[in-house]
């Protein structure tokens, strides 16, 4: 499922996808948050559909969202 939601008071484009084992977010959007992220010490890959690979190695601790209005703890 694809939306559009007010994240911490920054509009984002979501993709949802319930049998994910991980949750990311576009660099360019955790640059604008509040919090910082921290280095992990493995560096997570993805690949796209269309086959595109991505990797990343910095993670949000003990991040809580705000999603329309409604707190969650991640």
């Amino acid at each position: 499922m694809l939306g559009t939601l007010l994240v911490n008071h920054l509009y984002a484009h979501i993709l949802f996808d319930s049998e994910a084992t991980h949750s990311f977010a576009n660099s360019e959007f955790a640059k604008k948050l509040a919090s910082k992220p921290d280095v992990m010490d493995i560096r997570l890959y993805m690949t796209t559909l269309l086959g595109t690979i991505y990797h990343n190695d910095l993670i949000f601790r003990d991040f809580a969202g705000n999603i329309e209005g409604k707190n969650y703890p991640c």
